[in-house]
């Protein structure tokens, strides 16, 4: 079984994570954990502090602390078992999803009932 587990910064993300460790999957199930990079315009702060004024360098530091968020659920996964695989997409989170989907083919879509709703076209099930 395929399963692409989206997770963002949120408890709710943190609670899935958990559930998906505790729960038995068929032998030879891959999870892949996608973290995506909304384009967001940034706050103040976030741009002059922590970039120096550089939107490059908050988009790069934005990919990164998704990816450790993604490492990290990552890990916990693993600890269980399970075989798992990390992806970080920059973008609007349906389409990142949709995108995702198509280069990586699931049986399985799990996402944050926070996310905003959206169909996946040809997908066995998405699980909101």
């Amino acid at each position: 079984m395929r399963i692409i587990l989206v997770i963002d910064y949120s408890h709710r993300s943190e609670r899935i994570v958990r559930e998906v460790a505790e729960r038995s999957w068929p032998s030879g199930t891959v999870v892949r954990v996608l973290a995506v990079v909304e384009n967001t315009p940034p706050s103040a702060a976030e741009l002059w502090f922590d970039a120096a004024g550089s939107l490059e360098t908050v988009m790069q530091t934005r990919k990164e602390r998704s990816g450790k968020l993604a490492d990290e659920a990552a890990a916990v996964l693993r600890a269980k078992g399970l075989t798992v695989e990390t992806s970080v997409r920059a973008g609007r989170v349906p389409r990142a999803i949709k995108e995702e989907a198509k280069q990586w083919p699931a049986d399985l879509v799990i996402a944050d009932r926070g996310l905003r709703r959206f169909s996946l076209r040809k997908s066995p099930s998405f699980s909101l």
